[in-house]
């Protein structure tokens, strides 16, 4: 049994999301068969490549033929800039959905560029400085804590791993112990959540034994349920999940 099926065996509620982000990999695994990946000038996808692209998405992800073509356009005119998504800002387009759909959206179709990033630069350091991804400069979207107590931050852009050297806020980098709480769940053994009240953010946080199991993605996907208590508590995560969702729940 590989590990997708024996997490839904054991989540079953959890199986609608773990599917859906078997389709991003599928995605992801035809967008890498074209043989291409980004310069480290482009910004998005070759207009050359666009309309394939998209129409590899529109297949994947089950969408009506032609529901894109607005954005296909932008596209191609080179309106659209991926590399501005980690910073969250979504670009100024008109586009029938909600703002968060739209985002999402932008997050998965990015998802294969962004990979590609992250394997053109290799050389850059892997250190995780004032909280953000060296390659992609997202906030992190997991940290995982060695048995020596070493943290590692996790990028739900491009993938990047990277020593995380503070002790403080994997957010902000606040060295404020008392404005930090780590909650714990009995049911989610392994898993805390790092909360701090200077910048109201929270960060996951997976023990050795758990990462040795699971790549960070499905570490994300299988404590989603912690982003729904933490998101009632009030805290917000500052980088989507692999699915490209930043709320699960209202806040409040």
């Amino acid at each position: 049994m590989d590990i997708m099926k024996e997490l839904i065996a054991k989540k079953p509620h959890l199986e609608e999301p773990l599917r859906f982000y078997e389709k991003t990999i599928r995605f992801t695994d035809a967008v890498r068969e074209l043989g291409w990946s980004p310069s480290p000038e482009q910004n998005a996808y070759p207009p050359r490549l666009t309309g394939r692209i998209m129409e590899l998405f529109q297949s994947v992800f089950d969408l009506p033929a032609g529901s894109l073509s607005p954005l296909v356009q932008a596209m191609e005119l080179g309106e659209i800039d991926f590399t501005r998504l980690p910073l969250l800002e979504v670009p100024a387009f008109s586009f029938p959905y909600p703002e968060e759909d739209f985002t999402t959206l932008l997050f998965l179709l990015s998802k294969p560029y962004f990979l590609g990033r992250h394997d053109v630069v290799r050389q850059v350091s892997r250190v995780w400085e004032k909280g953000r991804c060296p390659v992609c400069r997202s906030r992190p979207s997991l940290l995982t804590v060695s048995g020596e107590g070493r943290r590692q931050l996790h990028c739900s852009f491009c993938g990047t791993t990277g020593t995380f050297e503070s002790p403080g806020c994997p957010v902000c980098c606040s060295q404020e112990a008392a404005s930090i709480t780590a909650f714990s769940f009995e049911q989610e053994d392994g898993f805390t959540v790092l909360a701090c009240d200077l910048c109201k953010a929270y960060v996951k946080t997976a023990d050795e034994k758990l990462a040795a199991r699971m790549t960070p993605d499905l570490l994300d996907l299988v404590s989603l349920p912690l982003d729904i208590v933490i998101q009632k508590k009030g805290y917000e995560r500052l980088s989507p999940n692999p699915l490209g969702m930043v709320r699960m729940s209202a806040s409040g």
